[in-house]
Order: C-alpha cells, then structure tokens, then sequence
C-alpha cells in the first residue's frame, strides 16, 4: 500500500480515531482540530483529553488549528469529519482551497439544519466550479464506536460513491487486518442510513430507561429501520442499502450499544430527566436530538409515515409523556407488516 497525505477536519472522537488509524496505518496524517487551545494540548501530550481521553495518538499523527495549513499542500484524501450543523459553514471556507486531484471522505452523519441537504451534497455545492473532486466524494458510514476504533477491534464499514474507482480507492487505502471496508455505489442511502438511525436510537435508549423490557426494543429497532428505508427510497436511495452495516448494523449498534451518546440522551429521558441538562452536561454531540426534527419535516415533505419520529419530536420538544407516545404506537391501526 502506498503513503497517502491525508487530511482529517473534525477533532472529534471519531475524526480523532481516524487520524490515530491512518497514521498508524501509515499514511502521512494532518488532524484539524477546530478549538486551539485544545490543539495545543493535544500537541503537547498525543491525547485528545476532550473527546477522546487516555488515549495516546501515534506518534507520526501530525495537528493544526490552522485550516489552510490542513489543506494547502495537495492532500491525496481530505476526510470531512465535521458535526452535521457546521458542514456547509466550514466548507464554504474550504472549497475554493482544496486540490483538484484530492478525493473526499464524508463521514459526517446527518442533515443540514437548513437546507436538508446530506453532508457529501453539501461538500459537492461548495466544490463545483472551482474543483473536480466533486465527481470523487465518498461517503464512509457504518457500525463505528470511535473508542472501538482507537482500540483496534474488528470494525467493518461501507464506503459510497456515484464514481465507482474513488470507491476503491478508499477500500484499499483505509482498509486493515481490523478494518474491513465493503463498496456502494448507493451514497444516499448509506447517508440516509447514518442519520436517521441516530433518531431510532434515542428511541430505543427511552424503551431501556422506560424499562419496559427487550421485546420492545427490538420491535422498535425493526420498525425504525422502515421508517428509514421508505425515506431512503423517497430521497433517491436503494432500500436494500438499508439492510447493510450503515442501515440495519448502524442502527443496531447505536440502539444497543453502551458507547452510544444518542442511546444515552433517550435512555436519561426514560429515567426522568430533562433534555436541556442532559445536553448540557454532554461535551461530544448527539446528532440525533438535531437531526430529528429535520426527519419529521422530509417525512411530510415526502408524505410518508414516520410515527417513531413524530414521537420522539413529540417527546423531545413538546415534554410529551414517553408512555403516552409509547401508547399512541401501540394502538396504530392494524396493518400487513410487509406491504
């Protein structure tokens, strides 16, 4: 495998895990670090105190604070590891700098707050005109603990692009004895998939603190994952896409999985406590409490049923009763299961 210069934008725990593994991997890796004077700790000490804590970084892990720096010297691969609300902020900045030959990674997962747009639409608006990487962007998305990552245990991913060869380029680049990447050439869905599975999971995290037993869980799991799959059909995506590792495996592991910080946010709401002071004692995002009421309005912009989310906007926004919204499920019309 050859070297490849890599930039990571995002010094979140995920984009932090990347950057660990891809220089540890062996490629020459620039992390930007959006908070400088966590980027001057982080330079001093090799570990990521905010999100990513006593975990040492390779020792060939390079940071910057400094975003021109990042991107100014013809990366092979910039990976946009960004919150979903910050994307086109940081992009319109970005775009015009980036290198014609460089391939995008996307692993941003969500919406934009405004436009709806999915994180590689938004980086392709913000390239045309001034780059062709915008024919080159690749979505990574899939069952990934950031923590699981930075530990070197067994992960497997999927990684989406319209341009086939970018695909794999990616697959071989990122690939590892720990580290299994499968192609799509279904972005959409794959995107679909990592977003909306964030919103099932405070679902699911509220079924655990509600107590109500395992039965239900899985039973929400199921019918969140159609929920997802009628969006992603709707929005231009293969539902099938949504029985993979960024759909079915994903949201899998963010319902079930203790490192999950959306399972978590639901599972304190199920316990009682208010949304407001969960948020504020959280120091890494729950993209799921943002990207909720942007799947309850694609859901009515499409005309699809979506009750899992209208129930979780229900609770999140409006202080609806969990056992209430948990009953109103319950008594839906009956219907054929698959139709």
């Amino acid at each position: 495998m050859n070297s490849l210069r890599v930039a990571v934008i995002g010094g979140g725990a995920w984009g932090t895990a990347l950057a660990d593994f891809l220089s540890d991997i062996g490629h020459q890796t620039i992390l930007w670090v959006f908070e400088q004077e966590l980027c001057a700790r982080i330079q001093e000490t090799y570990v990521n105190d905010l999100y990513l804590p006593n975990f040492n970084l390779h020792k060939n892990l390079e940071f910057t604070s400094d975003l021109v720096q990042a991107t100014s010297s013809g990366q092979d691969v910039i990976v946009s590891a960004m919150p979903s609300h910050v994307v086109a902020n940081i992009w319109d900045n970005l775009g015009s700098a980036i290198h014609e030959e460089s391939t995008i990674v996307s692993v941003t997962k969500g919406f934009d707050p405004n436009s709806f747009l999915l994180p590689s639409q938004i980086i392709e608006n913000s390239l045309k005109g001034s780059c062709e990487s915008a024919n080159e962007i690749v979505s990574l998305s899939g069952p990934t603990f950031a923590l699981e990552l930075a530990k070197r245990n067994p992960t497997a991913i999927t990684a989406a692009s319209l341009n086939y060869e970018s695909c794999v380029k990616i697959q071989k680049a990122f690939s590892a004895s720990f580290f299994r990447i499968y192609c799509s050439d279904d972005p959409i869905g794959v995107q679909i998939g990592g977003a909306l599975k964030n919103v099932i999971a405070l679902a699911a995290g509220i079924v655990d603190g509600l107590e109500i037993g395992l039965n239900a869980r899985a039973a929400l799991i199921v019918r969140g994952l159609k929920e997802i799959s009628r969006l992603a059909s709707k929005m231009g995506g293969d539902p099938q896409t949504l029985s993979g590792l960024s759909g079915m495996g994903d949201l899998i592991l963010t319902c079930t999985g203790e490192l999950s910080r959306n399972r978590t946010v639901g599972y304190r709401i199920g316990q009682g406590e208010k949304l407001e002071s969960i948020l504020e004692s959280m120091v890494s995002v729950a993209e799921g409490v943002a990207t909720a009421p942007l799947a309850l309005a694609l859901s009515k912009k499409f005309s699809i049923e979506m009750p899992i989310c209208e129930e979780i906007n229900a609770i999140l926004f409006n202080e609806k009763d969990p056992f209430d919204s948990l009953n109103e499920l319950m008594k839906r019309p009956f219907k054929e299961e698959i139709a």
